[in-house]
């Protein structure tokens, strides 16, 4: 039978942890100590402050974790685009003598958590959302949140003495409405979808068989066929995510800051799967992840994590409690219910590459790279050169670098919702609705998109590392062209304006199947409300 003792959760606690102290006169009887670990800062400026513990209830066994939230850039709008962005909160904990970090299970009541004045939250047992309750823009700053960590459902005895860890990510609420595939252009945009792709429901007689269709145009678009004849959609479950649902997005890609703390919450055997900085040419790509197993740092942990194949980007949306987005989802995320065109991710046809050097907008300091609104770069492109020498960064750069407080959607590179860098910096690799895919000698590969049903990650991952979610296309491939269901969208810092697949119809890599890890790969999230 456990024994029964309260968590300590007062001002003895934190004089301990972070002065080395202790103050024996307060207590008479040590009891056991929760130990807070150094929270997460990651994307843009997004800050959870120390975290503290309190209401601990040891008949329910729970515990509320209470701590500040602040970022950047927030809004809210009644009006078009009708959405808001949103943190994306989970924890993980660990027992203090043990190396190996798993994930809180919190309370799926809403009420059962507490949310500041002017914010709100939704909960789930994987993480919680919290974002603004009434229409409004500029910083958010909420003091005293309150987390239901409903301990005994983890295992976790009453007088544990555990490691907490709280992470936050920046999504955006995508809300449920119909939007247009058909973009009405031929020639540079390749395999784009044709005339008739209206999606207005989730249903699936929406997306049956054939009625979903592309030119077939180049091998790496998909076909319907296992001769590569036919375009058209997959025979797609009726849970695969057709865009017109609500979701919430990832705001940014995945940081290498971001990366770095997913890395040190594994163990040695599965870091050794999903570490990336060995990788070849990694530091000439920018990357600026180092050291080994739990001990990984970033140097430039802002700037968007290249480098992430399929395998590891499924990890990652695992780990977090997120999922893998679907190329409809893409669409969707981008143009809103505009009319499909030739546009880039911000809606229009014109574009504008990074430029640095002194009073460009484009500045870096100290790993962070910091925009100011001097000229309308507004996407990370074309890049032949190297860093200062007139061609921009080769490599990614700052998730949200073109995005200042004054921006609009044009200057920022911003999608209908507010996303950023759809259109260029790193590829987003999303699940195609292609149901036979090329594989540099043959057709005969059927994707398994088609069986997608949109389940989210549960927050661990296997032994080895990696995501292990019913019906996520290729989670464990690392080699060669075998991420079967996977694809390429919005091109990256690479691609020249010429190359068309920075426009969001542009589909020639949209059944792409490339298991590897490269310079200009990257990865975000998604998770349906």
């Amino acid at each position: 039978m456990l024994s029964k003792a309260k968590f300590l959760f007062d001002r003895w606690q934190a004089d301990r942890i972070f002065s080395g102290k202790r103050r024996n006169h307060l207590m008479n009887v040590i009891i056991a100590i929760i130990f807070i670990l150094p929270v997460a800062v990651w994307a843009n400026h997004i800050q959870v402050g120390t975290v503290t513990f309190t209401d601990q209830n040891t008949t329910s066994d729970y515990i509320h974790l209470k701590f500040n939230i602040s970022w950047d850039n927030s809004w809210r709008t009644s009006s078009a685009p009708n959405n808001w962005d949103a943190a994306w909160v989970f924890v993980k904990w660990k027992l203090h003598s043990d190396t190996e970090w798993k994930h809180c299970t919190l309370s799926t009541t809403d009420l059962d958590h507490t949310a500041p004045s002017g914010s709100t939250i939704d909960a789930t047992a994987v993480g919680v959302f919290i974002y603004r309750n009434a229409d409004g823009t500029g910083s958010v700053n909420w003091s005293d949140v309150k987390l239901r960590w409903n301990y005994g459902t983890d295992g976790v005895a009453d007088d544990a003495t555990v490691d907490v860890k709280v992470f936050a990510i920046e999504m955006v609420y995508i809300p449920q409405g119909p939007f247009i595939l058909y973009s009405g252009e031929s020639g540079d945009l390749k395999c784009n979808f044709n005339s008739g792709n209206t999606i207005d429901s989730e249903d699936e007689t929406e997306v049956e068989l054939g009625t979903i269709t592309w030119a077939m145009e180049d091998y790496w678009g998909g076909a319907q066929t296992n001769n590569g004849s036919t375009g058209g959609s997959a025979d797609l479950c009726g849970g695969y995510p057709k865009g017109y649902g609500a979701i919430y997005c990832m705001k940014y890609e995945i940081s290498q800051g971001q990366y770095a703390d997913f890395l040190n919450m594994l163990t040695s055997t599965q870091d050794g799967n999903r570490s990336i900085q060995g990788e070849d040419n990694y530091t000439y790509f920018r990357g600026t992840i180092s050291g080994s197993a739990g001990s990984h740092t970033a140097s430039g942990p802002n700037r968007a994590c290249n480098f992430l194949q399929w395998a590891d980007g499924l990890a990652y949306a695992d780990w977090a409690g997120l999922r893998p987005m679907t190329e409809l989802e893409y669409e969707k995320i981008c143009r809103g219910p505009e009319t499909a065109d030739t546009d880039y991710a911000w809606g229009s046809t014109t574009i504008s590459g990074l430029e640095t050097g002194t009073g460009t907008r484009y500045q870096e300091n100290s790993g962070y790279d910091a925009a100011s609104s001097s000229i309308d770069d507004n996407c990370h492109y074309d890049n032949s050169g190297s860093y200062n020498s007139g061609g921009g960064p080769y490599g990614p750069v700052r998730c949200g670098s073109f995005a200042t407080g004054s921006t609009n959607r044009q200057q920022s590179g911003a999608s209908y919702y507010g996303v950023m860098e759809m259109s260029g910096n790193l590829w987003e690799r999303c699940i195609t609705v292609a149901k036979y895919c090329w594989n540099s000698s043959t057709w005969n590969n059927e994707t398994g998109a088609g069986s997608f049903d949109g389940l989210h990650g549960n927050g661990s991952l296997s032994t080895t590392g990696f995501a292990d979610v019913s019906n996520w296309p290729s989670p464990t491939v690392t080699s060669g062209q075998t991420a079967f269901g996977s694809s390429f969208r919005g091109a990256g810092w690479g691609n020249p304006t010429t190359d068309s697949r920075l426009r969001v119809s542009h589909r020639d890599r949209a059944a792409n199947a490339n298991a590897i890890r490269y310079g200009s790969y990257g990865f975000r999230a998604v998770r349906t409300p």
